[in-house]
């Protein structure tokens, strides 16, 4: 009579298996966010710089920018970063440049964390990106623009 050859897995190869997964699943994911870092990273900067050419069309018409805050329902430019606020990486926000009026220079500024602060998005290495009139770009941190 012949032995049947028992089917499936034992608990030892089943145990390696999972522990190769986890592994390559470890390895893999400090690669992942650091790539959902930076392309949050490219969205506030896009967002930034779209607010900013708005600014410019905005001191052509009337001879001033406008200041505004995250949040405001009254202004007319978008002061988040993403499609809608409840995803966006960065709120936006425009003021005066520090030594000038809102009449002759604006900054425009985004602030990580926006609606995802609660969705653990913080980027504390570049913090804050900015954009004014005069041409001057950067961040929080350093290397980040």
């Amino acid at each position: 009579m012949k032995k049947n050859a028992p089917h499936g897995f034992t608990l030892v190869e089943l145990t390696v298996a999972i522990a190769i997964i986890g592994i390559l699943a470890a390895l893999g994911w400090s690669g992942y966010s650091q790539h959902i870092l930076k392309t949050r990273r490219a969205e506030g900067r896009a967002a930034l710089l779209q607010v900013l050419l708005q600014q410019e069309r905005q001191f052509s018409y009337r001879h001033s920018y406008q200041a505004f805050s995250p949040g405001a329902a009254q202004t007319e430019f978008k002061w988040y970063s993403g499609e809608r606020p409840e995803t966006s990486a960065y709120s936006i926000a425009a003021q005066a440049c520090d030594d000038e009026g809102i009449r002759s220079c604006v900054r425009v500024t985004a602030t990580p964390g926006g609606a995802l602060v609660n969705a653990g998005y913080r980027d504390a290495q570049c913090g804050a990106l900015y954009a004014d009139s005069r041409g001057r770009r950067g961040a929080d941190g350093d290397g980040c623009w």
